[in-house]
């Protein structure tokens, strides 16, 4: 052990760590990284992010190369006993309020790839593979842990902790904290496999709703497909092991002999939320905090949110902005969403996965009468809560507060962009040229405003103007993770937003 101590420690460098090692690295901070793995694991897990993830990616300048590797989300059906359509959940169509595509598929080995390179900008990240972490220890000031490596024991210290080290967290092991069960635990299997040649399929995703084989098939990216199928309650998971169990059980859909497969795992699918959050100096994100059946592909959506909303709040408190205090509301903004999105996802798979002809009769009559009716949510994005709690302006006037703030692709005399790419810290869009003073109020910590409808810069999609004139507003306060904070009227009630901050930073 040397006497340096590093500003975050990251345990786990998948997707979830390797993009919070970016979003730190660029923002200065000395970062360590320890992962189990020599390498990127070269299996598909992850297939489908959404359009929050790309705006994060935006944010390390990765975005654009990693949309290049993906392709639109094409729609998912759902098909009853009869054969016929019984739900829909379909992505929302441009114009894309984030700025990005609102879903799309993609191989997750190429852009851990991309993110990993994406760290090895950074010479104040250092990132230590074949690493395994087993034994820690909490002081006041900062937090030790001791790895096997092929050299020998290893021991680093950090001011803080993150352990995104998966579903069998060793960092919340360590801990001793607890997960709450939501009550969805079943066995399915899924394969992966490469188109070989033409062979009929359906154009989008499929969920198989058959009580005697539930299925479903994922369209993912470039000519890989993705089944996960059910293993029944008289089943025994051990039998697909074997690729000939395996062929046989897709035969009702697909041709076997016209894949050739990259991979198949056997998967106990669960709906849990752990306890607790943060303890001390460390926090949980991604499957270490959470784990949630695959039906509505929010996995790693999720954890990424989960670094989105705690990359700036520790960047903030490294820097000496804000209070140690600001970090608490990662807890209470993260678990409560998650737990709603994870209730979500799970009865999603009770629809999928019923096996009770009776019970799936009805389920498909229900289904369809809500449907038909127009009461049902077909819009995938629609699905997906917005904050309830935590670093949110008590005051806000829009109903806003806790939403995802619109991305406008702004034009300006130097070319056009997205707002995030003309922003630092906390910003202020206006509706016009911004109330006196209010530049000054928003360089007291560390943000930005950006006035827009006036000679510099210009709304040509009609985005956030649009917004705004719906919501009565000429003020749109936005965190570093695109949530808004406060939407506000007039000159008076947003130079009071703005007074109201500091105080609500400092914590």
């Amino acid at each position: 052990m040397t006497d340096k101590i590093y500003d975050v420690l990251i345990l786990g460098f998948g997707p979830v760590g390797a993009t919070l090692a970016n979003l730190l690295g660029q923002a200065g901070h000395d970062v360590a990284v320890a992962e189990i793995h020599p390498e990127v694991f070269d299996k598909p897990r992850a297939v489908n992010i959404d359009q929050e993830g790309l705006r994060l990616w935006q944010r390390i300048g990765l975005a654009k190369e990693i949309a290049a590797e993906c392709e639109p989300h094409p729609g998912t059906d759902f098909i009853g006993m009869d054969g016929k359509l019984i739900k829909y959940i379909y992505s929302a169509p441009p114009p894309f309020p984030l700025g990005w595509p609102a879903n799309l598929m993609f191989v997750q080995p190429v852009t851990e790839r991309i993110l990993r390179k994406g760290v090895k900008r950074f010479a104040n990240v250092t990132v230590h593979l074949k690493h395994t972490a087993f034994r820690f220890a909490q002081a006041e000031d900062y937090v030790t842990v001791t790895f096997a490596t092929p050299g020998g024991e290893r021991t680093i210290r950090a001011r803080w902790l993150v352990g995104c080290d998966g579903a069998n967290s060793p960092t919340r092991q360590w801990l001793g904290i607890g997960q709450e069960d939501l009550g969805f635990s079943e066995h399915w299997v899924v394969v992966d496999a490469w188109l070989k040649r033409d062979t009929p399929l359906p154009e989008r995703t499929t969920q198989y709703c058959w009580p005697s084989k539930p299925s479903a098939y994922v369209v993912c990216s470039g000519t890989l497909r993705r089944w996960e199928m059910k293993i029944l309650p008289e089943e025994d998971p051990a039998d697909y092991a074997s690729l000939d169990k395996v062929k046989e059980r897709m035969r009702p859909f697909v041709d076997p002999e016209a894949l050739e497969f990259w991979r198949t795992a056997v998967y106990l699918f669960h709906a849990r939320v752990t306890d607790r959050w943060r303890e001390g100096r460390v926090f949980l994100a991604g499957d270490s905090a959470h784990q949630m059946p695959p039906f509505l592909g929010q996995g790693l959506c999720s954890g990424l949110r989960d670094v989105a909303n705690l990359w700036w709040k520790l960047d903030r408190v490294l820097r000496g902005t804000s209070s140690a205090g600001l970090l608490d509301s990662y807890q209470a903004e993260r678990k409560p969403h998650i737990r709603v999105l994870t209730e979500i996802t799970k009865e999603l798979g009770v629809i999928v996965g019923e096996t009770d002809p009776e019970k799936a009769q009805a389920r498909d009559r229900y289904l369809r009468e809500e449907m038909h009716s127009g009461r049902m949510v077909t819009v995938r994005q629609n699905l997906i809560p917005a904050l309830a709690d935590g670093f949110l302006d008590r005051s806000d006037a829009s109903g806003l507060a806790g939403a995802l703030a619109v991305q406008p692709r702004l034009k300006a005399s130097e070319g056009t962009c997205l707002s995030d790419e003309l922003s630092e810290g906390m910003t202020v869009l206006t509706v016009g040229k911004a109330p006196e003073g209010l530049a000054d109020m928003m360089s007291s910590v560390d943000g930005t405003v950006l006035e827009i409808g006036t000679g510099r810069l210009s709304d040509p999609e009609g985005l956030f103007t649009q917004l705004m004139q719906a919501k009565g507003l000429t003020a749109l306060f936005v965190r570093p993770d695109g949530v808004v904070w406060s939407g506000q009227n007039g000159p008076q009630a947003t130079c009071a937003a703005a007074d109201r901050l500091p105080v609500a930073l400092i914590r």
